[in-house]
């Protein structure tokens, strides 16, 4: 990471440095619990109400400025939660017990919470401990049900109902200057509300490691510790997941990033489907060849080649890589997976968020005018990337 970025990705308040330098040798901990089968009523009941927003009746504005920002604080503050997680980390000396802090937001009455994935880890591991304190100051032990790396996604599960759940706004409605709020657990203070705007939409940070792309840019104050927890609108409801900030001190100077609530409904989803999702590796980098830059430049560069209309063009394949091993190149273009068309980037990732490492995956490729099939053994993501 470039000296002058100095960016932050929020791990929970509390892990010990030399723990964090040290954090290859955790040792294992159980598995994720699986996903919780459809056939269960609250996974139902959850999965119906992810696919849509709730109405705008649901929440009437306020009626004056002057009380917006305390009407919404109290709508979407019951909703977050403390996210306390305890381990053990192998060092010289022996195991030390370590642990972080971080937040979560409730979305169903019934006890399904959505946070970060770097908030549940310690080190490269889920934590074996992971403590939900509510608002009301109830506490409960907390199952994983899935992460997703890629979008720094986990959802959780506790054994309660009844609970004030959050209300979705739609994301993609967003525009800057609107007015957010972000809600969390800051330093470990516990519940604590700062107020903002949208700074950017579709933010994407270079340089800084495991970061998702089309991120929520607010200037709302976010510190370590509001890791997962709620962005909401001025009505209160749910607009994003605050993940991340740029820092060259390690505090807050303006530049707060959240996860669009309408990918996280998404994330959601697959996990209840799947389970953990995007964990599966095949090495490469990739580009939309249906990019009218992109052909332009292919047709000056490369003017006695005729390339696909559509299809991913492998910009480079890491060494070492199940790629690298299976002898996919840069240039090539990735034209179908498991027999299924590639149109567009957002179906490729679709298609290799839901695999497994370990699995299998047939790729078509078209090389310099040829079809050139290749069965490819995918790996497990790397740390950080």
């Amino acid at each position: 990471m470039r000296k002058a970025f100095g960016f932050l990705v929020l791990f929970g308040l509390g892990f010990l440095a030399g723990a964090y330098v040290l954090r290859t040798y955790f040792p294992s901990t159980a598995p994720i619990a699986a996903p919780p089968s459809v056939r269960d009523e609250s996974a139902k009941t959850l999965l119906a109400s992810l696919e849509t927003p709730a109405p705008e009746t649901q929440s009437a504005p306020p009626t004056n400025f002057e009380t917006m920002l305390r009407t919404a604080s109290q709508r979407i503050s019951r909703a977050v939660v403390n996210v306390d997680t305890t381990g053990e980390v192998r060092t010289w000396r022996g195991p030390a017990r370590v642990g972080g802090q971080g937040s979560g937001v409730i979305i169903s009455t019934d006890g399904y919470i959505v946070t970060n994935n770097h908030v549940i880890r310690i080190g490269r591991e889920v934590a074996p401990n992971i403590m939900v304190t509510l608002q009301d100051g109830r506490r409960f032990r907390a199952t994983p049900l899935g992460t997703d790396s890629q979008n720094d996604i986990a959802l959780l599960k506790i054994n309660a109902t009844n609970l004030p759940a959050a209300q979705f706004a739609d994301s993609d409605k967003l525009e800057v200057g609107d007015w957010v709020i972000a809600v969390g657990n800051p330093f470990g203070f516990g519940h604590t509300v700062t107020a903002g705007i949208v700074s950017a939409i579709n933010r994407n940070i270079e340089g800084a490691g495991n970061v998702p792309s089309g991120l929520i840019q607010t200037d709302a104050a976010i510190n370590q510790g509001n890791s997962g927890g709620a962005l909401a609108d001025s009505r209160g409801r749910l607009v994003g997941i605050n993940t991340a900030i740029f820092s060259p001190v390690g505090a807050n100077v303006g530049i707060g990033f959240a996860i669009p609530i309408n990918r996280v409904r998404q994330v959601v989803r697959e996990i209840l489907e799947h389970g953990s999702v995007g964990q599966a590796w095949l090495g490469i980098s990739y580009a939309d060849l249906s990019d009218p830059e992109l052909r332009r430049a292919l047709s000056e560069d490369f003017p006695e080649l005729k390339f696909p209309s559509t299809g991913m063009l492998i910009m480079q394949v890491l060494r070492n890589s199940p790629a690298a091993e299976a002898g996919i190149r840069p240039g090539d273009v990735i034209t179908s997976v498991n027999g299924r068309n590639v149109a567009n980037i957002e179906q490729m990732q679709q298609i290799m968020r839901r695999m497994k490492p370990g699995e299998k995956v047939k790729l078509r490729l078209w090389r310099e005018g040829r079809t050139v099939d290749i069965e490819v053994v995918l790996g497990v993501r790397p740390e950080g990337m």
